[in-house]
């Protein structure tokens, strides 16, 4: 049985649902502050219960764990919130004392944000030292999951999951669903200084193609990044989206005196240990486009 946190954010209900796919509803159960419909769940309220929370439950089965729940900034604004911050690693924390026994496998989606601010290519080896409140807490639940799996011989995989992108990111404040959004609206996206800053997104079924695959790893490799290694600037990606929808605007260019930065990752040891990605940028947006579209009708 795998238990799974987080399955209502936009990462963890597609994780969901090719988990049902892979094992059967009944084989899944979703550890979650709101009942789901999809599957067994077990309703939590902030990550506040005993130790023996499980072992006093009908699920004392649990083989694996994809622990995807976590406060996650929908904007730059909200990565240095204090106690959204802590909630991640306390949430961690009281998830690991309460597991049952019978828990083998433990996989934590972590986040690129524990790198240190960098133009260069961004690797495994790169240096660790996050600027925000958020990459702290996601670096702290890395080490403290490293002794812990230690310590109960437990199968440990760190997945630092990078620029994700497709159908459900529409409440975050990044570049797609914004210049999606302003064109559904029939206003000009808008790109800040000349847009050639480089970007690397990876379309979410490849992120959860990496996850699932990592219930099948048998020693713990150390972090692996979840990235695409094909960089687009913003003003290609916004061109693009513009392109697919059809749409006859052209994009306003902002002033911006921030220093412009490229985000480009090496993926290798991603398609060594896990797998390659499939979807290129354009197939991509296409699909969270037509998505964007039909929640903009409703």
């Amino acid at each position: 049985m795998i238990l799974l946190t987080g399955a209502s954010g936009f990462i963890g209900k597609h994780i969901l649902k090719k988990l049902i796919e892979k094992v059967g509803k009944d084989n899944v159960v979703a550890f979650t502050s709101t009942p789901i419909n999809d599957c067994k769940y077990v309703l939590h309220n902030n990550y506040e219960f005993n130790d023996d929370f499980f072992e006093n439950s009908e699920f004392t089965n649990i083989k694996s764990v994809i622990h995807a729940g976590a406060f996650t900034p929908k904007s730059g604004s909200e990565s240095n919130k204090v106690s959204e911050s802590f909630t991640n690693i306390n949430s961690t924390l009281k998830l690991i004392e309460a597991l049952p026994i019978s828990v083998e496998n433990f996989i934590f989606l972590s986040t690129l944000d524990v790198y240190s601010i960098s133009n260069e290519k961004i690797a495994e080896e790169s240096q660790v030292n996050p600027v925000s409140l958020y990459g702290l807490s996601k670096l702290y639940c890395e080490r403290m999951l490293e002794s812990w799996a230690k310590e109960k011989n437990k199968q440990l995989s760190i997945l630092r999951i990078g620029h994700v992108y497709g159908p459900g990111e529409e409440m975050y404040k990044k570049i797609i669903p914004v210049t999606m959004n302003r064109l559904l609206d029939n206003m000009s996206p808008q790109i800040w200084g000349e847009g050639n800053e480089l970007r690397s997104f990876i379309y979410i079924d490849d992120v959860v193609k990496m996850i699932i695959k990592s219930l099948e790893v048998i020693k713990y490799e150390g972090p692996i990044n979840i990235v695409s290694q094909t960089a687009a600037s913003i003003k290609e990606i916004v061109e693009t989206i513009i392109e697919i929808s059809g749409v006859d605007i052209s994009p306003d260019y902002i002033e911006s005196n921030a220093k412009p930065r490229d985000l480009v990752f090496d993926n290798t040891k991603m398609k060594k240990i896990l797998d390659v990605e499939t979807f290129n940028l354009k197939n991509g947006l296409m699909n969270e486009w037509s998505y964007m579209k039909k929640i903009h009708a409703k």
